[in-house]
């Protein structure tokens, strides 16, 4: 169980990373006025997750399933599948940051895309 621990710290920290270095694109005025709003953030985060962990070879489903004693190889599944829980899992990092107030709630971000975007702007 000690290395199922370590798998799933892992994860976190990835999550937090991802959420973290992703931040100031998602913040950016030029995003804020073009892309807020229009779906492009999640994938965005898988594109950018699954070129890092294809790059790096990481794959935290192997790692996983590994720790729990199942002989499994290593693959672009698993990797897709890794990136798809991180993009899943900034966002629960996201939701604890807005909880424990560390970043704004959805309805000032929203105020923030409309005032970066200008009077009369949709």
């Amino acid at each position: 169980m000690e290395e199922v621990g370590e798998v799933l710290l892992t994860f976190l920290v990835l999550s937090v990373v991802f959420e973290v270095a992703l931040t100031p694109l998602f913040n950016w005025r030029m995003y804020l006025i073009h892309l807020e709003g229009k779906g492009w953030k999640t994938p965005i985060v898988i594109g950018l997750a699954l070129l890092v962990f294809w790059g790096y070879n990481m794959d935290i489903i192997y790692d996983l399933l590994t720790a729990l004693g199942y002989e499994v190889s290593k693959g672009f599944g698993g990797q897709m599948l890794t990136a798809l829980l991180i993009a899943g899992g900034s966002s629960g990092i996201l939701e604890i940051f807005r909880k424990l107030n560390i970043r704004e709630d959805a309805v000032s971000r929203q105020q923030r895309t409309i005032d970066a975007r200008g009077p009369g702007v949709g």
